[in-house]
Order: C-alpha cells, then structure tokens, then sequence
C-alpha cells in the first residue's frame, strides 16, 4: 500500500456555521457627493469613510464625452450566508453578506459638464469584479460592456481577448480591510488579493501570441513571472496552468481572480517559492461564441502539445511533474479530468475550482496505474452559495482510496472569478509545492534535573528553497505541567513542578507541517549530596556599558576523600537577564553585560540545578554597582 502524501498545511474549510456567527451591524447609507467637489481621477478610487458600513467607500469615474448613458456594473450585488438567496445593494452591507456574482449589479453613473460620469458605492475587502455598460452613438455602442479604460491591469492587445469578444469583460478594484467589517475572511483576502505594498516585490503580467493546436494564431497567453525572476537561475521555477470557465479567457486568473496579486503576497510572506503562471484562452473551436467553441479535449491536446512545450523553450520552468500544476475554474476545472485522464503523468497537483473532473471507476484505476508511487495532490472546491461539497468529497475519497492527497474547501462566494481567487488562494498555499525540503533541532538531546525552574535554548535549522520562509513553530511534549513551556524563540522553560521524566521538543516548519523535527530532554530527580557554590564577579563595580565576568565554582561536600565531579549547569541572573551555562569540571565563568541598565546597585543570583548526584541550591552571592 503505497503511503498517502500529506498535506502543506490542515486548515479547517470556512464553514457556513462560521459565517453566520458573525455578528450583524447597521446599514449606512453612503452621502451624496458634496456639490462643487473637485472630481476624482478616471478608474476606481478607494477612501477611507466613516460613514460607510465597510469603512470605504468607492468612486467610480469613467471619462467620455460622447457617451449618452453610462452603467457601473459588476459581482457587486451581495448574498448573506444566513439565506443563501436574498440579493442586497452595497450599502447593505453587514458582516455575512459578500459581494457576489450571478446577478449582475447595475447603478447608473451621473455626467458632469466635462463628460465625467462618476458613481460611489460601498465595498468590503478584496479584489473585486466590476465593468461598465455604455450607450456612445459615435462609436456604435449600445449597451457596450467595457474594461474600464483607466485600470492598470494588463490585457491582451486589440480585440483578441474572447471577452472582448462576446462583449463579457471582467475588472478589478482592490479595497482594503477596515476593522468595522469584523470578518476573518475578509481579512484574509485583503492581505492576499490586494497588492503586495512593496512594488519591488509585484511580479509582471505580460500576454504573449502563439498559434494553437489546431493552427489558429492570434490567441495569447497569459505569463505571470514572479519578482526577481532570473531567466538563468539554476533552480527552474514551479509553474502553474490555470484554465478559465465556459465563457472566460486567458485574462480571468490575472484580473478577477487576483492570482498575480495572490502570488505576489505569498512570495513576499515566503509561504511559497516564487512560481510563474500561464494562463490559455481555451475558445479556438471554430468561430462560435458559445458553448461549441470551447472543446475539452482540443484544450487539454492544446496545453500539454503545444503549450508545455513553448512555455518550457521560453522560459526557465520546470520540466518535470512534481514541478508543474493544473487548475482551473467551472468548465476549466471540468477540464482538468479530461487532462488527468489523457495525461495522467504530466501534473502533479490539480486544482478543481467551482468544476469537477468527471471520471469513471476505471479511469481512477488508469491513472493510479500510470502514477504509482509518485506524488499526486488533488484539490477541489466551491462557493457556500453554489451548493454541498458531497460531489467534491466523493471524487476526493476516490484518489485517497489509492493513496494519494485530495482535500476540499469551500469559500463565502457564488460561482465567480472572486471564488476562484479564494478558492486558489488555498490551493497555493496549502497544496502546492512546499519548497522545504528538511527540519533538524539542536541540540539533539538534553539533560535537566527536577526541582528547579530551568531553560534551555533549542535552535531549528530548515532547509528551503528559494525564497521560503524557514520560520517553524515550537511545542513540547509529555509535559505534566503547565508552566512548562517552549517560547516561539525555541527556549524551553521546565517547570520546577514538572513530574515527567521526559520531554520531546517539537520544531514544525510554517510553511509544511509535514516536515518537523524533534528533540528528547530526560529529566531526572537529582541527588542528595550537597554542594556548596561559590560566585565571584570582578571588577566589583563598572561603568554603564561595561561587562562584568563572574567565576562560578561547585564544590561537592563529600565525606570520602576524593569527592565525585559536579555536573550539571548554573543559571545566573544579573540585572533581568539569566544565562544558563554548563558546568565543566565543577567551574564556569559567565559575562554579565551592563548594556541598558541604569546606575545602581544590582544582585547576582546563582542556582546549580543538581544531578543525579548532589542537590540544587540557589543563593544571592553578590551585589555588582553600575556607576
């Protein structure tokens, strides 16, 4: 039976229980612009308002002088978590609501005497999907659904854009989190789908033209290459595939969805190693707008024959499977069976969002078959409003029963490029790659005796990848007490009061809590023989700044004529600080910094903490002066 492949990181699913305990508050509606108020720059500008029910408020401004109507349109309507159902208006807002597609919000803009239109609603946190509708005689438009022509996201170039096409474009506004808005989710999504505040750190989206698998050119893909991307960089990049829904293209991952946003967050966080992203527009069927234009195998031959092979000779990715994912959303997720299936050993991880693979008993046994003992992560999800995760949890149980990682979330959204953004979020944090390769603790072992409040300083060494953080968490084991801790530092506080006879120091990397590493500390009861310590600091006075050195001597009292060697450590404590040392041939000579400390008079406290032999004894021996 071959070992099941553990997950990044165990993070509970946002669950609807959890949403609806969120509390309720009052709706407020957003004031009318102050007349004579100077107009702000065309795109969507975030401010800060009080009197907002999510603590900003959003102004749209679109510039056309020809225009005879024009909408705000977007995934701006809400749907409260309590009823599933009811649409709300922005100004709406409460905890538990959240913006949403599948009804398309619409508010008509006002023009000013220059031909601004401008409209202000209220937005909760995260990347959100907005366009406009516009009525312009002079260029033909009625009704026209546009980018809005002051956004700073990348597109494709001319009317190439699928989208653009079937007049279905999709923007974005990126809104803060404000802490009226009491909503961990939301939270979360500001500081992932927001961009990252370093713009050192902003990765670049770029669209590059290619031909397709059967011969059409014109199409293009979306590149995402991370911050600092070095084309020669001995390490090749993880890479990503993300594929759209039925009527998308290659720019919903980028612009919706947040995903470059996201992976810029993540970098910088180092909770993964710097990846690239492709994204494909998947409509090169013929000439249909429709469902007929996008063919799921025509797009799965298209992504593993021909834009595998271009991504990997025009950019430094990897070429291997365990270095390469597949996600996609809706009909892109339902895709991702359709690739699994035919090319069960080119991906590693498969991301299903809102679109399940459909796959036979058969075909689950084809591909357990093809991958082996290799790894394979299988992760789907969808939004609370778009139904049970029953179908999910099944096909997961699936690609368990043959011993291989599956998990499911869900997220408070409808069936929209904002659930993918969240649900993607999960799958890049927690699923993918990990980059850590291994956790080692030192020291590897400790010996303490009872009867004394005792640290000792545990140090973990991670070893990463590039750009993943190698931040661990600390946990101790087989404690009876309390009091005895571990610090997020890794200092080991022992409880005088602890009964255990051992102890087992835990270092856990953050990024992958399959990868640990542990240390084993006895604790014995020590001895009876008493001991006589001794502690002298010289000079007996120093300037603020100084350091004072202090010799320390344990002296076993013994009736046999040759006492047995004290072992063990003393802690001394100066000025607020203790320092543990070890004894060496009963002796150990301690600094004691005076950096900090204000003129006075301070105690020197030693304590030997005893071994199997001789007992603990602790004393004030020394009264040192900072001048």
């Amino acid at each position: 039976m071959r070992e099941t492949t553990g997950r990044r990181r165990l993070r509970l699913a946002i669950s609807i229980l959890a949403f609806t305990a969120l509390a309720a508050g009052a709706v407020v509606p957003t004031p009318a612009a102050a007349a004579g108020r100077p107009t702000p720059a065309p795109g969507a500008t975030v401010k800060a308002d009080r009197t907002s029910p999510t603590g900003y408020t959003v102004t749209f401004v679109y510039r056309n002088p020809h225009a005879t109507q024009v909408r705000l349109a977007g995934d701006l309507t809400l749907l409260d978590v309590n009823t599933g159902t009811t649409r709300y208006q922005p100004e709406e807002w409460q905890p538990g609501r959240y913006h949403s597609g599948g009804t398309e919000f619409l508010r008509d803009m006002t023009r000013d005497p220059k031909g601004n239109w401008s409209v202000s609603v209220p937005l909760h946190a995260g990347g959100l999907s907005y366009w406009y509708r516009v009525w312009d005689p002079s260029q033909g438009w009625e009704n026209k659904r546009i980018w809005d022509p002051a956004s700073t996201n990348p597109r494709p170039p001319g009317e190439s854009s699928f989208r653009v096409r079937n007049n279905d474009v999709l923007d974005a506004v990126s809104v803060p989190y404000a802490a009226k808005q009491n909503d961990p989710v939301l939270k979360e999504r500001a500081a992932y789908e927001l961009p990252v505040a370093d713009r050192a750190k902003r990765g670049t989206v770029t669209y590059i033209p290619y031909t397709t698998i059967l011969g059409d050119s014109g199409h293009y893909l979306g590149v995402y290459l991370p911050a600092g991307y070095d084309a020669n960089r001995a390490q090749p990049y993880k890479v990503a595939y993300l594929a759209h829904g039925i009527f998308g293209d290659e720019t919903d991952f980028m612009v919706p969805a947040n995903v470059p946003n996201i992976l810029d967050n993540m970098i910088a966080k180092g909770e993964i190693e710097p990846t690239v992203v492709v994204t494909m527009g998947n409509h090169f069927t013929g000439t249909s707008l429709g469902f007929a234009s996008y063919n799921q195998t025509n797009a799965a031959n298209n992504l593993v024959q021909t834009i595998l092979p271009l991504i990997e000779g025009s950019y430094n990715v990897s070429t291997e499977r365990s270095g390469r994912a597949y996600a996609g959303f809706s009909y892109g997720g339902m895709t991702g069976g359709v690739v699994i299936r035919n090319y069960p050993t080119t991906f590693a991880f498969y991301g299903h969002f809102s679109g399940n693979p459909s796959l036979t008993t058969g075909d689950y046994d084809t591909i357990a078959n093809a991958v082996g003992d290799d790894d394979l992560s299988v992760f789907l999800g969808n939004g609370v409003f778009e139904g049970n995760l029953n179908a999910q949890n099944a096909i997961a149980d699936n690609f368990r029963a043959r011993g291989y990682a599956a998990a499911t979330a869900q997220v408070p959204g409808a069936h929209d490029g904002m659930t993918a953004g969240q649900l993607f979020t999960i799958f890049a944090r927690d699923h993918l790659w990990s980059g850590v390769d291994s956790v080692s603790v030192t020291p590897a072992s400790a010996n303490l005796t009872t009867g004394w409040n005792w640290t000792r300083q545990f140090r973990a060494q991670v070893t990463t990848n590039e750009g993943v953080s190698p931040a661990v968490t600390w946990s101790v084991r087989g404690a009876t007490s309390p009091d005895t801790t571990i610090s997020a530092a890794g200092l080991l506080s022992v409880a005088a009061r602890e009964t255990a006879s051992s102890l087992t120091v835990v270092a856990t990397s953050v990024i992958d809590p399959t990868k640990s590493a542990s240390a084993q500390v006895t604790v014995v009861p020590p001895g009876t023989a008493r001991v006589v310590v001794k502690a002298k600091a010289a000079p007996a006075s120093v300037v603020r700044g100084g350091t004072f050195t202090l010799h320390v001597g344990v002296r076993a009292q013994s009736p046999r004529p040759k006492a047995p060697a004290v072992t063990g450590e003393v802690a001394v404590t100066f000025g607020g600080a203790t320092h543990v040392v070890a004894l060496r041939d009963g002796a150990a000579v301690v600094d004691l910094p005076t950096d900090g400390l204000s003129a006075g008079v301070y105690p020197v406290h030693v304590a030997y903490s005893g071994d199997p032999v001789h007992a603990p004894t602790a004393a004030v021996h020394q009264r040192l002066r900072v001048r």
